[in-house]
């Protein structure tokens, strides 16, 4: 007899300005620039590997329909962390993002500076720690507001029945 196997959600893990959660400071990230957030501790022991993804953001000024913000991860034993940047929200440069995976990308949709534009995927985290990293590879700055812009992961563990 065959079973079933779903995805059972759990809680998710928000970077961000000051909402709490883990620090990612987006607000107004210039245009060219790239911020690692605060390394995430995921526990020792058996822990999720995989997990979807979301990124949030506006722009200061209309946007160019096409141009991308690229996310990026950096895995840590707690020790040495791809891209060597720390496990602090921080400023990083485009040498870092050499060494970190590209989980996804997201396009920008409308001219619209106010607008929400939201892109989601799924990544794999085999590590104990991690920390995203957002490449803003557009011409305009992001949102100068405060949690306008962020970045969630939720893991999402397979459960058999």
């Amino acid at each position: 007899m065959s079973s079933k196997t779903y995805v059972a959600r759990e809680s998710s893990l928000t970077w961000s300005d000051t909402a709490g959660g883990q620090g990612l400071t987006l607000n107004n990230l210039a245009a060219g620039a790239l911020r690692l957030g605060e390394q995430a501790d995921f526990g020792v022991g058996s822990t999720p590997e995989w997990f979807t993804w979301r990124l949030t953001v506006q722009f200061e000024t209309a946007p160019v329909v096409g141009e991308t913000v690229p996310i990026y991860m950096s895995w840590s034993d707690g020790v040495h962390e791809d891209g060597e940047l720390g496990a602090a929200d921080a400023a990083a440069d485009a040498n870092s993002i050499k060494n970190m995976k590209q989980i996804g990308v997201l396009i920008v949709t409308s001219t619209d500076a106010a607008h929400d534009m939201t892109a989601s995927g799924i990544c794999r985290i085999p590590t104990q720690y991690a920390s995203p990293c957002i490449y803003n590879k557009t011409a305009d700055n992001l949102k100068a507001a405060n949690d306008v812009s962020e970045f969630t992961l939720t893991p999402i563990p397979p459960e058999s029945q």
